[in-house]
């Protein structure tokens, strides 16, 4: 009895700590190439993928990406 009980609970500890060992997804910068829509979709980390978004949405627009007409802002 007492072997199958340290078994499970080797069994249990290599599991919990095999689980800790995921690699953090890589945020690329936030530019005018990356933010491209199709670029987004490739993001495969849902949590990266929605943050990256939001920062692509919250870049700073300079006066190379706003109409040469002001009339048609």
């Amino acid at each position: 009895m007492r072997f199958n009980l340290s078994l499970i609970l080797a069994v249990v500890v290599v599991a919990l700590l095999s689980s800790c060992n995921k690699s953090p997804a890589i945020m690329p910068e936030v530019n005018d190439a990356n933010c491209q829509f199709e670029k987004i979709k490739q993001i495969e980390d849902e949590a990266t993928r929605r943050e990256f978004g939001s920062r692509c949405s919250r870049r700073s627009i300079g006066p190379s990406t706003l109409p040469a007409n002001p009339k048609r802002w």
